[in-house]
């Protein structure tokens, strides 16, 4: 009966988990983040960043890390925004990438057109 119950409770846990994982779309091509590396991250930091991402209409989540110095975007299905896009809008907050890691590509200057 409790082995029963584990292996139940271990099944819906792991399809809950594959459910909540961000990069796997079920149907179609997958989700792929955008991670940009900065010098600093603070508590302040992270504000300012979810004041100017969380109502972008492209962007469907943003994750501060303050540890790591980054900050990962994914896009909503079916829209997208460049690196260039993401580059100059975190610029204008103060918080210039080093580094841009995305599906166009890795950039250490601001991407072009």
């Amino acid at each position: 009966m409790i082995r029963s119950f584990s292996c139940t409770f271990l099944a819906l846990f792991a399809g809950l988990l594959i459910l909540a994982t961000p990069d796997l779309v079920l149907a179609g091509e997958p989700v792929r983040p955008t991670v940009v590396h900065v010098d600093e991250m603070c508590g302040g930091c992270v504000k300012k960043v979810h004041r100017r991402f969380d109502d972008d209409e492209k962007i469907g989540r943003v994750n501060c890390n303050v540890d790591e110095k980054t900050v990962t975007f994914y896009p909503v299905k079916e829209k997208s925004f460049t690196a260039r896009y993401l580059w100059v809008e975190m610029d204008e907050i103060g918080k210039t990438p080093i580094k841009l890691v995305g599906p166009e590509g890795t950039f250490s200057s601001k991407p072009g057109k």
